[in-house]
């Protein structure tokens, strides 16, 4: 019995031990991850020969945290990464697409979205063209997934 007393003892005097700890530093250094999902169709499809189309992506982008104003972002072209194909998959010229250098998640949100224009000024390869868009990163904002489009016509 006075086993059972001690060991019991032991036990409420280790919870209350653990229990005092405190995370007054959590936020301290706190930074807010902001980067694309992959949506299942990130294509510009149907671009007329010397046209262009515009496409808005809803909810593609996503922030690791909610504020109470809304927020912008840098939106920033980065190499793309392409598959393996034969022959090669082809990386668009700049020319081809135009895209928000700002998007915004608006005020209690962790999501927003971007419009992209492509742009049939040089587009080749029948089976698309890529280009990949990323938030840029620095000061309390890690960039987080990157959004890769394939542009045809």
């Amino acid at each position: 019995m006075k086993k059972i007393n001690i060991i019991i003892t032991f036990i409420i005097l280790g919870l209350f031990v653990v229990s005092c700890e405190t995370y007054d530093d959590f936020n301290a250094d706190r930074k807010t991850v902001v980067g694309f999902t992959k949506p299942i169709d990130n294509n510009i499809n149907n671009i007329p020969e010397g046209g262009e189309r515009t496409r808005t992506f809803d909810n593609v982008l996503f922030a690791s945290d909610l504020a109470d104003v809304d927020r912008q972002f840098k939106v920033i072209v980065i190499p793309t990464i392409l598959e393996i194909a034969d022959p090669p998959l082809v990386a668009t010229n700049p020319e081809n697409y135009t895209f928000e250098a700002m998007v915004t998640i608006p005020a209690n949100s962790q999501r927003g979205g971007i419009t992209i224009t492509g742009i049939d000024n040089s587009i080749e390869d029948e089976r698309g063209e890529y280009f990949t868009v990323a938030i840029e990163g620095g000061g309390n904002v890690v960039s987080g997934g990157r959004f890769t489009v394939r542009l045809r016509q």
